[in-house]
């Protein structure tokens, strides 16, 4: 800190006539000061406001009651939920954009995600044949991404066991090196679904039994 002193009368004046912004401790603590409690009213919105969007949109509790008036104890709450039309949807797509959607970068995560959602006999064969054609390997030296756009999607049959939907799609290969080459085509795709008690290994309580794409032609 500079202090600037003025003589009179034989004197000095400690009056300062020029301080530096962060020039003493007392400034530096009264600005700290202020940071602090900016801080702790931020934080304290913050928290205000988390509470009231929980407290908003949080789910009612449901208590079941036996015929003779008795609660019901209800284990694992989230794995007895009945399948739903968006589920059944959700899962379908993400199946078809990585069983389909191929990424030479990411193949293999693609289809480990897309073998875990399928029947157990289903998913080894189908593992069988990818690693007999050494399918891995092809796309990784291919060099291309996919983009997959959902134009039409039908539910065509649905029992108590199982789902079959048709998916009629548009998939677009684009070449990693030059963006520009690129193949579009229409598709029709078959799924089918069967539903299977909820799991930390099925936990949207599906898994693919079969699967069919056909080539429609150009896009």
């Amino acid at each position: 800190m500079f202090n600037f002193f003025n003589i009179k009368d034989g004197k000095k004046n400690n009056k300062r006539f020029f301080y530096e912004i962060w020039g003493d401790l007392n400034a530096q603590n009264a600005t700290l000061k202020v940071v602090i409690l900016l801080m702790a009213v931020i934080t304290v919105t913050a928290l205000f406001t988390s509470f009231y969007t929980y407290k908003i949109n949080r789910v009612p509790i449901v208590i079941r009651v036996s015929k003779a008036g008795n609660a019901k104890i209800l284990r694992n709450l989230p794995l007895n939920n009945k399948v739903g039309i968006g589920e059944i949807l959700y899962f379908s797509k993400s199946f078809i954009r990585e069983f389909t959607g191929f990424n030479s970068l990411t193949i293999k995560t693609q289809l480990s995600r897309a073998l875990n959602k399928m029947a157990p006999s289903y998913g080894n064969n189908t593992l069988k044949t990818i690693l007999k054609d050494n399918f891995i390997q092809k796309m990784e030296r291919a060099n291309i991404s996919s983009r997959i756009k959902f134009r039409k999607i039908k539910l065509v049959r649905q029992t108590v066991n199982h789902d079959v939907l048709k998916f009629y799609i548009i998939r677009k290969v684009i070449s990693n090196a030059d963006s520009k080459i690129e193949d579009s085509k229409a598709f029709e795709d078959k799924l089918i679904l069967k539903r299977v008690k909820r799991s930390l290994e099925y936990p949207f309580g599906l898994e693919v039994e079969y699967f069919n794409t056909l080539k429609l032609g150009g896009a």
